[in-house]
This record gives structure tokens, C-alpha cells and sequence, in this order.
């Protein structure tokens, strides 16, 4: 069944006490959704939500403060991830051939190829557009804000990627780069007025990936997934095995001009996915992935309990591997998003069957719930929220705003977050609300 009905949790991330406590009461609930729309991003700044939803033809982006609706914008495309900027909403959109009603007529050759498009965050006008075009594919998966007002790009390409056009390029000395594989990950840089910085592959012989962008400061976290073979900027990934094709996961870092400062990897002898990266505010990196069997990880072996379990994992300012946190029970179970809340990250994840997250035991009853926990730098885990219903339940959007988080969950029938409850949607297969909470 097709999952559109998205709830946007606003909650902050409260700190642990001797009993894991659940967010408060809702303050409120509105309903946002579209019938034939999916949820396609989320972004926040604390006073406003941003929405983008729509199909694969094209998007509607949507900022409500409370039940107002600021504006509305309808884009030829589909929408992906977005991001909030200081003047601008950053939107990544994918597409084919010609498109037109974004300023001059873009023309994109992959299939498909994308862009990221910044509309005003005041009014919604548009104001300018990237394209990242690809000969064969190119895909935006994630997006981070810049202090400067600009923002960090990363996804995946195949062939040979161009990023921005005439009136884009400025005097970016590195837009164009080649896969040396089935795909590869890159990581670019926009400014605030829409010109390109700087693009930097990721990749190798086989398909490789560039998962989760974060920027604090002049520092620039990027995590994906790699093959046997990969490289950054000249520095080989250690496999943990170069004889199996199958994919292991990475964090680097680089500075605000590109250059590598370090970089990490982990897996096993099974695919491994990266969710995402954050860097909190005492500037350092944590990784969010999915495991399967035993992976590797700075010389330790990690090993999840089921078929798959989630990990946290921290490294410091340098580059040097800190706490490991595992969540999972003995089903199938694993995280889809991460965001940095002051000195700690916020996580959401899935899982079936019996899950312990820090002091707090979660049962899904035999079917697949969701969950949101709050994670700290020495692995413990301070908070939770346990996401659940008689339908099915999906977390697909988080990101971090001031003073908490913003999550998109989408559900097929009522829907339970800890003591806030909302109805089940009168079409299972589209509808979304928002759901508010204070800071406890």
C-alpha cells in the first residue's frame, strides 16, 4: 500500500531523567494534506513548517505557521529534500528533458537528472535554480544549510555530472565531474544567491553514494555507502573485505574549500545503508546506518542482535571513533534519519517486535512501528518516542530546528505518539497533518 498521510512532529529534544519521559500534550494538530501527494520533504525554523508534496510530476512546497498558510508554490518537477536557508527554501528536485516555469527554460539529459530550486522564504517567489545534470542519472539525497547562507548538496551520479550553467558558475573552478563506476557519490557547495563553489566525487569501480550531508561552521560532514575500490580526493576507503562486492559505509570530513581533513569507514561481510551525518554543537560528527550480521569499526567488531539494527556512531572533531550505540531487537530493525539538537542527535528509526532503547522497553505488537530517540555523544540514550498504530508507520523526513526537531511520519491508520493521538485518515493512501509540541 502507498504511504502519504505525513505527520510532522514538532517536539524538542527534552534531556534524560531517571525514567525516559515522552514528549508533552500537543498543542496542536492540522491536517495538510493533498489527496494523490506523497510527502517529499520537511523543514522547519521553529516558527514555520515547510512541506513539500507531490507526485512525479510535480510538487507542491506549502510553509504554514500554526493553521495559517504563508504561501504555496507549485513546481514542474519532483520534489525531494529541503532545506531552510536564512532569505531562501532550498528545494532538490529531480526531472527529464525540458523544464520550464523556473525562471529561463532548464534543459536536463539525465535520466533523471536534478536541481535544487530557492524560492523566497518569505513569499515563496522563486529566486534561482542549480541544475546538477548528469549524462546518465544524477540524484540530490540530501541537503545542509551553510552558516553563510549558502548550502551543501550531496547524492549519487552516473556518467559524467555538471553542476550549475552560464549564470550559475561564477568562478567555481570545479564543476564537472566523471563516475569511474556503475555510480558515485558527490558533495558540492551553492552560495546564497545561487552560485556554484566547488564539486568533489566520491566513488569507484562500483556503485557508490553520498547519503548525508551536515556543515557547521567551515566544517563539512558527508557520509554514504562505498564498493570496494573507492576513493576521496586520492585517499583510498578501507574495504572490510576488497574480494566481496558488497557495500560498506563511510564518514569524512572536508573544509569549506573541499579539502579532505579526514575521513572513516565501517562494515561487514553484508550491505551496510548510511541514513545520514549530523555535527553537534561541540563539533562532533555522528553517523546513523543500518547494520547486518558483525560489522567493523575501528578495529572493533559491532554486532547487530537481529537481522538488522540501527547504529550511532560518533567520531571526534579529528576524525577519531567515540561512542557505538546499537538499536535493535532480534526482528529486522534499523534508523532512516538523524539531525544534531544542541550537544546530542535525534534519530528515527524502525523496528518490529521487542526494541529496548536506554531504560524504556517498546513492543510492536507483532506488526512494524517506528521510533525517535535521543542519542548522546556517550551513547546513551536519554529520550524516546515510540511511533505506532494498527496500520503501518513511516518516519521519512527529520531535521533539526531551534530548540528541537522537526519529523514527517507517515501512516495508514490511527496513530499513536506516546500520549498524542490522531485518526486514522478517511483515505489511507493520502491526507498528512502537523502535529506541535512545546518544549517539555
Amino acid at each position: 500500500m502507498r504511504l502519504s498521510l505525513v505527520t510532522f512532529a514538532l517536539v524538542a529534544a527534552c534531556r534524560g531523567a531517571d525514567h525516559p519521559r515522552p514528549g508533552t500534550a500537543a498543542t496542536f494538530a492540522l491536517d495538510v494534506g493533498k489527496p494523490g501527494q506523497t510527502l517529499r520533504g520537511v523543514a522547519g525554523d521553529g516558527a514555520r513548517v515547510i512541506v513539500a508534496r507531490g507526485d512525479l510530476a510535480s510538487s507542491e512546497i506549502e510553509a504554514r505557521t500554526g493553521a495559517t498558510v504563508a504561501w504555496h508554490v507549485t513546481l514542474p518537477a519532483s520534489a525531494g529534500a529541503i532545506a531552510m536557508l536564512p532569505k531562501h527554501v532550498a528545494v532538490a528536485i529531480a526531472a527529464r528533458g525540458s523544464i520550464t516555469g523556473m525562471g529561463a527554460a532548464l534543459q536536463l539529459h539525465g535520466e533523471p537528472s536534478a536541481a535544487i530550486v530557492a524560492l523566497d522564504a518569505a513569499t515563496g517567489a522563486f529566486a534561482w535554480r542549480v541544475p546538477f545534470d548528469a549524462t546518465e542519472l544524477a540524484i540530490i539525497t540530501s541537503l545542509a544549510p551553510l552558516d553563510s547562507g549558502g548550502l551543501v548538496v550531496g547524492g549519487m551520479f552516473s556518467g559524467t555530472l555538471r553542476v550549475g550553467d552560464a549564470t550559475t558558475r561564477g568562478t567555481a573552478t570545479r564543476d564537472v565531474v566523471s563516475s569511474a563506476g556503475k555510480s558515485d557519490g558527490f558533495v558540492a557547495t551553492l552560495t546564497a544567491d545561487g552560485h556554484v563553489g566547488w564539486i568533489v566525487r566520491v566513488g569507484g569501480g562500483g556503485p557508490d553514494a553520498v547519503q548525508g550531508v551536515a556543515a557547521r561552521g567551515d566544517r563539512i560532514a558527508i557520509a554514504g555507502t562505498f564498493s570496494p575500490g573507492a576513493e576521496l580526493l586520492g585517499e583510498p576507503f578501507a574495504a572490510f573485505d576488497e574480494r566481496l562486492p558488497f557495500s560498506d559505509g563511510f564518514v569524512a570530513e572536508l573544509d569549506a574549500t573541499g579539502a579532505r581533513r579526514w575521513s572513516q569507514t565501517f562494515g561487514g561481510k553484508d550491505d551496510d545503508a548510511v541514513a545520514g551525518v549530523a555535527i553537534d554543537t561541540k563539533q562532533r560528527v555522528a553517523v546513523a546506518a543500518t547494520i547486518r550480521d558483525t560489522i567493523r569499526l575501528d578495529g572493533k567488531d559491532l554486532a547487530a542482535r537481529g537481522d538488522g539494527d540501527g547504529l550511532v556512531a560518533w567520531f571526534s572533531p579529528t576524525g577519531e571513533p567515540g561512542a557505538t550505540t546499537i538499536l535493535g531487537g532480534t526482528g529486522f530493525d534499523g534508523l532512516r534519519a538523524i539531525a544534531a539538537v544542541d550537544d546530542r542527535v535525534v534519530v528515527a528509526g524502525f523496528f518490529h517486535g521487542a526494541l529496548a532503547l536506554g531504560k524504556r522497553a517498546l513492543d510492536s505488537n507483532n506488526g512494524d512501528d517506528s521510533f525517535l530517540a535521543v542519542v548522546d555523544a556517550s551513547g546513551g540514550v536519554e529520550t524516546s518516542w515510540h511511533v505506532a498504530g494498527p496500520g503501518r508507520e513511516e518516519i521519512t523526513a527529520l531535521t533539526a530546528v531551534p530548540g528541537g526537531f522537526v519529523a514527517g511520519i507517515a501512516h495508514t491508520a490511527e496513530l499513536a505518539i506516546d500520549d498524542a493521538k490522531l485518526p486514522a485518515p478517511a483515505d489511507p493512501a493520502s491526507g498528512a497533518a502537523v502535529i506541535g509540541r512545546p518544549a517539555p
